[in-house]
């Protein structure tokens, strides 16, 4: 954001509802709202206003350039935000019917939680310093969006859409597909059931609850796409045609000259047309440019010169950007839209993606062009040159795979074998599967060694790496050394440090020319991991850095490689940590605690939201919480649960949550937490650990009668303790002698010296004992200790404590 933000008063500002003056009409709707102009907000705090007239508000802080999203999950009304706001991190709480509001910052996201169980009625409505949240009902004939079925997909025509996001119904666990919108739009006003989803009403933006994994929802330049991507895709928005992609009246054919007008395979043009058609386009008068150039420009990409044909393509002019800014492709008009003929912007878009011309590439993105089956591997080539989720990409690209068999060779070899390898590589089984009409070459042959290795054919896919390393193709042989040194380190043929001298000398190659930046990519991937393996995390996310999203490095490969080398840092430590009682360097490379935790922050923001992610912020607060910084765990505990669909997983993490907030004092936060808590009956150990998580709380209130029934039947070791600690704080010692001593006779060792806990406990043990006049326990814990010290002063202690109690007072 480029404006200042301050907070006034703190974080909360009291303002009557009636007389918050934004100094604009409120906006609703989307009448207008397209040619409204952006207004930065000036300040980035929530403002609770109380009740007058019976109406309560709240200020929400999100400028122009913030999309948004506010639904109802369960007792709770969300408001998602498509950006990362810190300043709001500090709200919380506040008055009236908007007490309960919670902000836990996501690294991508920002979310505002308010719970209310009654389900009142709420209106949103857009003003000049944000947006106001309202206990009022909706505004009379207020239009909200309608889903418009496309071939395909259903899209939702937001006027000024925001970002696409997926995260768990806090209230269900189902996955949520959510789409903001930065201006007013009216949400959605009545829900939408069909087969695999249902859109959620919403007071902004979009939510729609997916049940299957096919579906996805992605952003294009006219507003979200709700779509099924899968071989055998569910049916969603209108039915796709059936039609021949492979025959020559198929519209990539047709559209890239590859075929004629009248359905016949076009023939391959020469080096010799190709100069006289550029001839013809230098000479030919201004009327006849574009269509000569387009010509042209065909011939070039049938012939595999990509760069020739960019080159030949008509500049688009300043009208036709304009106009095609809000063109909308649409099946049942395609003939009549944009600036352009619908061929010639495909063209366009399709030689620029070639010439790896990503911005001018973008029309490929627009969801019209999916009501072709056959256009559909182009849409996948644009996911893949932008580095886009494989698992979309890889159905897309494997749809096609045949059809490309059928291109020109020039052609052919300009796009199948990228296709393939990333089919290879990435695809499902059932994507791999349409492999099997891959022509000869080394390119195909490598495709095929790396779709072995998924298949598990791994001995197989071994000698067909050995055989490519030799190829005459030097970036086949250079992919070829990269898989095959993935491929014995994943099998344990190798350890990690030869993984890693292997990974080094390929990238460094002194005897040949510089290795092509394809290998050389996933070299960089396979040194980074080897790395984390070699317990090296730092020099591995240091790799990792250098990574970015491309069409050797999907993003939710990359995604996936840095959770998985954050997961194996944060857990071995949490592992040894527990097996030393302490917090040293674990790390190959010494890093010490505070140098693990940093690194880990550092890296957070490149692992996907998710399940994944959850799991690994779960394990980082624990490390936290073991550095004794538990205001920073509980931020990390509430993004793990927000990520979470699993409700047991939660409940594991609201524990977490618990311990973090009472380590604080915070009584309210960690009561909240403790009652999210959900199975307790299915799951003892979590039955447990909710009990004592309550006993905390209302030791923390004064209610120790409570809290020693919560416990009664708690045997654990923390159990035992907080008991101990109510008995004692009653001065009920001989209740607290029973419950420190079955304490004692666990971690006090029969024989050998005590470390600095067990000294303590010890000590605990006789001070309760004297005080309850048991001299029965101060002389068998005098036996227990045999001569064993427990430092200078608490060996003076415990000799008075025995004294005191007429015990015998021998040197101990």
């Amino acid at each position: 954001m480029k404006t200042c933000r301050t907070f006034s008063h703190g974080v909360w500002g009291l303002l009557l509802a009636q007389g918050v003056a934004y100094g604009a009409v409120p906006q609703s709707g989307v009448d207008g709202l397209s040619t409204a102009p952006r207004v930065a907000v000036q300040h980035e705090h929530l403002q609770n206003g109380g009740a007058t007239n019976s109406v309560a508000s709240l200020a929400l802080p999100f400028d122009t350039h913030t999309g948004i999203a506010a639904f109802w999950s369960g007792p709770d009304f969300i408001v998602l935000a498509d950006r990362r706001l810190p300043a709001l991190a500090r709200a919380s709480g506040g008055n009236g019917l908007f007490a309960s509001l919670n902000v836990t910052l996501l690294d991508h996201a920002t979310v505002v939680q308010v719970h209310l169980p009654s389900h009142p009625d709420l209106s949103l409505t857009q003003q000049k310093e944000g947006w106001l949240l309202s206990a009022a009902p909706r505004s009379a004939g207020k239009v909200g969006l309608t889903p418009v079925p496309e071939a395909g997909g259903v899209r939702f025509a937001l006027a000024q859409a925001g970002q696409c996001l997926s995260l768990p119904d806090p209230a269900s666990g189902v996955r949520l597909l959510v789409a903001t919108s930065r201006s007013a739009s009216g949400g959605i006003m009545q829900p939408v059931q069909a087969i695999g989803y249902t859109v959620r009403p919403s007071l902004e933006g979009v939510v729609i609850a997916a049940d299957s994994d096919q579906l996805l929802l992605s952003p294009t330049p006219q507003g979200p796409v709700l779509q099924a991507i899968a071989f055998h895709p569910l049916p969603v928005g209108l039915p796709l045609p059936l039609q021949n992609t492979l025959g020559p009246a198929a519209k990539d054919r047709l559209w890239l000259g590859l075929s004629t007008p009248d359905g016949q395979p076009a023939p391959q043009a020469t080096a010799a047309q190709l100069k006289a058609a550029t001839d013809r386009l230098a000479q030919a008068p201004a009327s006849q440019k574009t269509a000569l150039a387009f010509a042209a420009a065909r011939m070039a990409l049938a012939q595999g010169d990509v760069t020739a044909a960019a080159t030949l393509l008509p500049p688009v002019t300043p009208q036709q950007g304009l106009q095609e800014a809000s063109s909308s492709l649409a099946p049942t008009n395609a003939y009549s839209i944009g600036p352009e003929k619908p061929e010639n912007r495909f063209v366009r878009a399709a030689v620029n993606l070639l010439a790896a011309n990503l911005g001018a590439a973008q029309p490929l993105s627009e969801s019209g062009w999916y009501a072709w089956p056959e256009l559909h591997v182009w849409q996948g080539l644009y996911g893949l040159y932008a580095g886009q989720d494989s698992q979309k990409t890889t159905v897309l690209l494997a749809q096609g795979v045949e059809q490309l068999t059928h291109y020109p060779t020039a052609l052919r070899e300009h796009i199948l074998p990228q296709v393939a390898l990333a089919v290879a590589r990435y695809g499902q089984p059932d994507a791999r599967q349409r492999l099997d009409t891959l022509p000869d070459g080394s390119f195909y042959d490598l495709a095929r060694a790396i779709r072995q290795v998924c298949d598990g054919q791994n001995e197989t896919a071994r000698v067909a790496f050995e055989n490519l390393t030799a190829s005459t193709n030097t970036t086949v042989a250079a992919f070829a050394e990269v898989a095959l040194v993935r491929l014995l380190r994943e099998t344990d043929q190798i350890a990690p440090d030869m993984a890693v001298e292997a990974y080094e000398k390929l990238l460094k190659q002194p005897d040949k020319t510089t290795m092509p930046n394809g290998p050389r990519q996933q070299a960089t991937l396979g040194l980074a991991v080897a790395l984390a393996q070699n317990n090296q995390p730092r020099a591995a996310l240091a790799q990792m850095q250098v990574l970015k999203p491309s069409l050797e490095m999907p993003q939710d490969i990359l995604a996936g490689a840095y959770q998985q080398i954050l997961y194996r840092l944060v857990f071995s430590t949490l592992h040894t940590q527990a097996g030393q009682h302490g917090f040293a360097p674990q790390t190959a490379e010494g890093l010490s605690a505070e140098e693990i935790v940093q690194l880990v922050a550092q890296c957070l923001p490149n692992v996907a939201d998710g399940e994944g992610k959850a799991k690994l912020l779960a394990g980082y607060g624990k490390l936290l919480l073991n550095l004794q910084k538990p205001s920073e765990a509980q931020k990390v505990f509430e993004q793990a649960i927000l990520m979470q669909p699993s409700p047991l997983a939660r409940s594991e993490v609201q524990d977490l949550l618990a311990q973090a907030a009472l380590l604080q004092g915070h009584i309210s936060a960690a009561q909240r937490a403790t009652g999210q808590i959900a199975f307790a009956a299915l799951e003892p150990d979590l039955a447990a650990r909710k009990a004592y998580d309550s006993a905390r709380v209302a030791q923390a209130q004064g209610e120790p009668d409570k809290a020693l029934s919560l416990l009664a039947k708690d045997e654990t070791d923390a159990g035992l303790d907080l008991r101990g600690q109510l008995y004692e704080a009653d001065h009920r010692w001989a209740e607290a002698v029973q419950v420190v001593g079955r304490l004692a006779s666990r971690a006090l060792p029969q024989s050998g010296p005590l470390n600095e806990p067990q000294r303590i406990l010890a000590l605990r043990l006789a001070t309760d004992a004297a005080a309850a006049h048991d001299k029965q326990t101060l002389l068998t814990l005098k036996g227990w200790l045999a001569g064993r010290t427990l430092g200078h002063e608490r060996d003076t202690l415990l000799t008075l404590q025995l004294q005191s109690a007429g015990a015998a007072t021998a040197s101990h």
